[in-house]
């Protein structure tokens, strides 16, 4: 009688085994069903049995009184939508739509195929978020079209001349104090290195100035113009490829990139290879939605200002830039040759011209183009998004007494933020009280809009809430952190094995970084329609597009890139080299 019993006892396990394999492949379980393996703690999908699911018709149903809630939700929200509609009426077309007239990377079409993946996205806009209504003051930062203030990082190869141009970038905006210039030029002149007088203007810890090469990221923010009371913020990031992460954290607050090429015979050469950095810091700006390249053509001066050889390394950059490898569009590529080390074409093109290079005439210094430039669009009002650039302390920053203890720099990426506005922490899960904001060093402000880089101390909450990778957002609207996320990528031409599940990946996004594992390929997608090509690959080989599933060893604070290009583009690196940009398509929160 036992082993009959232990029998039967085996058969219905096995019999419940074969019935659950079947409905699985029978394609029954629903799209969340995936993620459950891999994120018990995020798991709040609910589950009926079969005699259930047969009743409902081969759907999972929900009770009676979760029908009623949602129902009664519905109405509620019927006029928090006619706003929404409204709202939406009065964006630009463009925002609304893609320009069919202008052409646009690969990967970036793809992004149109993601709405309708992702169930919390309907439109482009978040269901969560319809309900959001911007204040008066607000609405009207969002409507004013006049030029906003600007953030720039400077990328490039190693000893490419990024540090000496920035100084002389300060010089030309009048923020170069004249006694701290002096100390620095007798200072390296003394050390034997008389050529780095400027660079040091930002390069001030002894390691870089002993070593000769940036390692962490210097930010400064000046007036840009005093006329129309214009800042810009300058953020001198390291070139060297073992300080990467460093660069892309630099970079992730930018509006626009200077990327600085050096123009000499051979230097040009190296740091365009493979191994050198160009490359990958102009394929790192791409991932993080930076949508302007100035490409500064440096140390002309060594080839004494040749055109040709000017025009040859303007070919090769600007091809690179906009024939498919990264995918800007040739509107948003301005090239302009400059010697740093000499100041030529920093301030004045007719000086360079008269004195350099005749055949620049008719052309604009580097920063006439940097004053025409213009931040990304402000998009539609949407509540506030703030990612952490860095922490502030009392050491590092003179200010840091007036903002207090907490307290740190950022830029607004979407809404706008008050003095005493209550915001919400991510991923701390925290809010706090705005105490003090600043513009520019001692320079307080009562409000600050989309697309402003500035100082923010905090009050009621601990130091240790904030860290690199944060966002601030508003209290009514948090941004909560995700664990697992599908990803449209591209994986890099210079891939040297192919991207496998399994494989650990790093992972940056904004300012945020962390170690994750790939869990799935999904798919092999066309790169012009966005349309899968294979299902579940074995493997993404190098210059493919690809749908993938990857889970954070730590939670980030991410979203959709149809909500925001700055929080859902991703850069993935491996072993110290980029191997996919991609953007978020699919949020697991």
């Amino acid at each position: 009688l036992s082993f009959r019993l232990m029998t039967l006892r085996n058969i219905v396990v096995l019999t419940n085994f074969l019935k659950d394999m079947s409905r699985k492949l029978s394609g029954w379980v629903d799209e969340d069903d995936y993620y459950d393996d891999y994120d018990e703690d995020y798991d709040d999908d609910e589950y009926c049995d079969d005699d259930e699911y047969y009743e409902k018709g081969g759907k999972v149903g929900k009770s009676e009184k979760e029908q009623e809630r949602v129902t009664v939700s519905k109405h509620q929200s019927e006029k928090e939508q006619e706003r929404v509609t409204v709202l939406k009426s009065k964006a630009p077309k463009h925002h609304q739509h893609a320009e069919k007239n202008v052409s646009a990377s690969s990967l970036e079409k793809l992004v149109a195929s993601t709405l309708a993946l992702t169930p919390d996205i309907k439109d482009g806009v978040e269901i969560s978020l319809k309900s959001y209504t911007p204040t008066l003051e607000e609405r009207e930062a969002y409507e004013n079209t006049s030029k906003p203030d600007l953030s720039v990082v400077i990328l490039g190869h190693v000893d490419a001349g990024k540090s000496t141009l920035c100084g002389r970038l300060l010089e030309a905006l009048h923020s170069l104090d004249a006694r701290t210039h002096h100390k620095n030029a007798r200072e390296s002149k003394a050390a034997g290195k008389a050529s780095f007088a400027y660079a040091w203007a930002l390069d001030s810890l002894p390691e870089e100035r002993a070593r000769g090469v940036t390692i962490d990221v210097a930010r400064t923010r000046v007036r840009l113009d005093e006329s129309e009371d214009r800042w810009i913020q300058i953020s001198d990031a390291p070139g060297h490829r073992d300080f990467v992460p460093s660069a892309i954290a630099g970079a992730s607050s930018a509006d626009v990139v200077l990327l600085v090429i050096d123009g000499a015979i051979g230097a040009f050469e190296k740091g365009f290879s493979e191994n050198g950095q160009t490359k990958e810091h102009a394929m790192m700006a791409k991932a993080l939605g930076i949508s302007k390249m100035i490409v500064v053509v440096n140390k002309l001066d060594s080839c004494a200002y040749d055109k040709s050889r000017y025009e040859e390394v303007k070919s090769r950059v600007f091809d690179f830039l906009t024939n498919g490898n990264i995918g800007y569009d040739e509107k948003d590529v301005a090239v302009v040759p400059v010697s740093a080390l000499e100041g030529s074409n920093i301030v004045s093109s007719n000086q360079f011209v008269q004195e350099c290079a005749p055949w620049y005439a008719g052309n604009e210094s580097l920063l006439d183009i940097l004053k025409s430039s213009k931040a990304s669009s402000k998009g539609q009002p949407a509540p506030l998004r703030m990612p952490v650039l860095e922490i502030l302390t009392a050491s590092g920053n003179a200010s840091s007494h007036a903002l207090g203890s907490c307290a740190f720099t950022g830029k607004i990426e979407s809404g706008s933020i008050s003095v005493r506005d209550k915001v919400f922490i991510s991923p701390a899960n925290v809010v706090a009280t705005v105490k003090r904001i600043e513009k520019g060093l001692n320079q307080p402000v009562q409000f600050a809009s989309v697309g402003a880089v500035v100082d923010v101390g905090l009050t009621g909450v601990e130091s240790s809430s904030l860290q690199s990778g944060s966002v601030i957002c508003h209290h009514s609207y948090p941004l909560r952190a995700a664990k697992v996320i599908e990803v449209d990528i591209k994986t890099s031409d210079s891939l040297k094995r192919p991207i496998l599940p399994g494989a650990k990946v790093v992972v940056h996004a904004h300012s945020a970084e962390t170690e994750a594992t790939v869990l799935e390929l999904l798919s092999i997608l066309d790169e012009t329609t966005g349309e899968e090509v294979k299902r579940k690959p074995l493997f993404l080989p190098k210059g493919k597009y690809g749908k993938i599933v990857l889970s954070f060893q730590q939670s980030l604070c991410v979203e959709a890139y149809a909500l925001s290009k700055t929080l859902g583009g991703v850069l993935l690196r491996s072993e110290g080299e980029a191997i996919a940009q991609g953007t978020i398509a699919k949020i697991k929160r």
